[in-house]
């Protein structure tokens, strides 16, 4: 009998201790999580325009592999009077592929074979800022969409980051992307990177570099100028 509760007690102590470690873990967690969001809300307070050079990637889970090569060219990011995000994606390898979204419209103009696709974001109009995440964006803004867990550090470039997982509340959203990573840098509390995942395991990887914060970029830049050989194709 004494044995027994000797065990018991045993069992007991490990429980309790388990416990408490898992609370020290769960309190430095959300202490660091709660350092890099203020670091974060410091910047959008701040936040008039990004540029970087991009690189994207896109891994197929089945065949457990990226696609080669990687798109790179320059990514231009600000915000309109209204608040609405202003995208531009210029791809410049493999092949030349430039992204806008301007107000309620985002354009995919391929010059390559001269054909353009037109989609109206309507109500989707916020989620054009998928593609700058991290970027400018007030957490208090992000938690409204997201779920968000801080999932430790590492270094991108040299550049000491905070890594951020963010799962969207929208179910339909979830569909499409589960889970999406920024890794933020500590320095500037801007996003350096994003891994964007899919439900069955495919994802992309987006890299920034040589970002700069705060340049002028003229809204013209956002806006693209098509010649009347051009074949627009309207999605919606």
């Amino acid at each position: 009998m004494c044995r027994t509760a000797g065990r018991i007690v045993a069992v007991f102590v490990l429980l309790l201790i388990a416990t408490i470690i898992s609370m020290g873990e769960q309190k430095e967690q959300s202490d660091k999580l709660e350092s890099v969001l203020k670091c974060m809300e410091k910047s959008s307070g701040n936040f008039k325009s990004f540029t970087a050079d991009i690189s994207k990637r896109q891994y197929t889970a089945i065949l457990k592999e990226f696609d080669d090569p990687p798109e790179s060219g320059k990514f231009y990011y600000k915000r309109a009077e209204d608040g609405s995000a202003l995208i531009r994606e210029e791809i410049t390898d493999p092949a030349k592929k430039i992204t806008t979204i301007n107000n309620d419209e985002a354009l995919i103009y391929q010059p390559k074979i001269k054909s353009a696709s037109s989609y109206k974001l309507g109500k989707h109009k916020d989620k054009a800022e998928y593609m700058a995440l991290g970027i400018g964006q007030s957490p208090t803004d992000l938690k409204k969409t997201f779920n968000i867990l801080y999932q430790g550090s590492d270094t991108v470039n040299d550049a000491a980051c905070s890594v951020l997982e963010l799962k969207p509340k929208d179910p339909k959203t979830a569909s499409n992307f589960s889970t999406i990573s920024v890794w933020i840098k500590d320095a500037t509390g801007v996003s350096t990177r994003m891994k964007l995942e899919e439900p069955f395991g495919d994802y992309i990887l987006i890299n920034f570099s040589n970002e700069k914060l705060n340049d002028k970029i003229d809204d013209s830049k956002f806006k693209q100028k098509l010649s009347e050989d051009v074949a627009i194709i309207r999605m919606n």
